[in-house]
């Protein structure tokens, strides 16, 4: 039986998918396209102790640049702590000022 995951994909629907990822979908997530979550859509963690950690901890996922995708700005806002539901609420400039203090290089 395969192992199934939960990922965040960039029109903020979370998919449920087979482990490993195909090549496509693997791309996607290492490009952070694709955000592994929990089935209710919050933050992915291995186990309850790394849960408490990655609370404090924001996930590693790049900055985008600031003409990058509302998808991939709501992604690396979630990553950064704020709400799913406030993130996808904003619109990309709302969220490329609240959460895009620098561009990266």
């Amino acid at each position: 039986m395969a192992e199934t995951a939960y990922f965040r994909g960039e029109g903020g629907h979370v998919w449920e998918m087979d482990l490993p990822l195909g090549e496509q979908h693997a791309r996607a997530h290492k490009e952070g396209r694709l955000v592994r979550v929990n089935q209710d859509g919050s933050a992915f963690s291995e186990s309850a102790e790394e849960s408490e950690a990655s609370s404090t901890e924001p996930a590693s996922i790049p900055m985008p640049s600031k003409g990058g995708s509302k998808a991939d700005w709501v992604a690396y806002a979630v990553a950064q702590g704020a709400d799913v539901a406030e993130a996808e609420s904003k619109t990309r400039d709302q969220l490329v000022d609240a959460y895009g203090a620098t561009e990266p290089q």
